[in-house]
């Protein structure tokens, strides 16, 4: 009897101390996703007072094939990704913006001979004339096309060569933070892989980590763990010292361009009802 008495003492000592194992894709441009969103998924499981283990796993797949296989939860279970209607229904959504508002400030990449024509550009009308590049799934896709913008979707990694060789597409916009991350990891691989100097795309929009509906533990340390950051200012430490936020911050020159709004035909639930504290650049549009 007394071993059945301890036993049932240490069961919630035992479940609460679980180890989470959290599976994330490691793509293969990823200087952002390291310097940035894994920094902060280990800071807000930090904070949810879980032990947990981060386990990278080598994937190259265009969004919705990994979306595919994190709704089954056996290679990876947890990604961020710009949120949608489809990802919502299909996915367990942390609904705390990862960048602040920054997903839905857009520069472009464009080749490095076509500033000039870029410099032209003043209106939605005008950029109707060229055509954008994104990748396979993203929910930009459906924002783009809705605003009448001819667009290409393909796999993340080979949108840069393309951009670079000049074939095919114009532009490919990119948040504010991962142009110039992007700009830094690929400089040397493209050579014309250029940052656009005129324009300002804006758009209501937020990154969210997702889950597979195979982990509801998980998702709920992740949200704990950053509501928690944010209470003990630990979040807002992390964003305003955080390297790359400062370097994009510091060289976009916001100010000096010309910025075309786009509203989001798939403004969810959840992005329009995130808290005001959670936004530094609120949506728009």
């Amino acid at each position: 009897m007394k071993w059945l008495i301890k036993l049932c003492l240490c069961l919630p000592l035992l479940a609460q101390a679980q180890v989470l194992t959290v599976k994330v894709p490691n793509r293969p441009v990823n200087n952002l996703d390291q310097e940035y969103q894994y920094k902060l998924l280990e800071l807000a499981l930090t904070r949810s007072g879980q032990p947990f283990r981060i386990q990278p796993v080598e994937l190259d797949l265009n969004q919705f094939t990994l979306q595919q296989q994190l709704s089954k939860g056996k290679t990876i279970n947890v990604f961020w990704m710009g949120t949608s209607s489809a990802l919502e229904s299909s996915l367990i959504a942390v609904p705390i913006p990862l960048f602040r508002g920054l997903e839905g400030l857009r520069l472009s990449f464009i080749h490095a001979d076509a500033q000039e024509k870029f410099n032209q550009i003043n209106t939605l009308a005008d950029l109707k004339q060229l055509k954008a590049a994104q990748g396979v799934g993203w929910a930009d896709n459906k924002i783009l096309e809705n605003a009448g913008i001819p667009t290409f979707s393909g796999r993340y990694s080979s949108l840069f060569r393309l951009i670079n060789d000049g074939d095919k597409i114009d532009f490919f916009p990119r948040a504010l933070v991962e142009i110039f991350a992007e700009r830094s990891e690929l400089v040397a691989q493209y050579p014309n892989l250029a940052i656009e100097q005129h324009l300002l795309i804006r758009y209501p929009f937020a990154q969210f980590f997702f889950v597979s509906p195979e982990y509801p533990k998980l998702a709920k340390a992740i949200q704990t763990g950053l509501e928690r950051a944010y209470a003990d200012g630990s979040f807002m430490k992390f964003f305003n010292d955080n390297p790359k936020i400062r370097e994009a911050l510091a060289s976009a020159n916001l100010d000096q361009r010309v910025t075309i709004a786009l509203p989001n035909p798939d403004m969810t639930p959840l992005l329009k009802s995130i808290p005001a504290q959670y936004w530094e650049y609120p949506p728009q549009g």
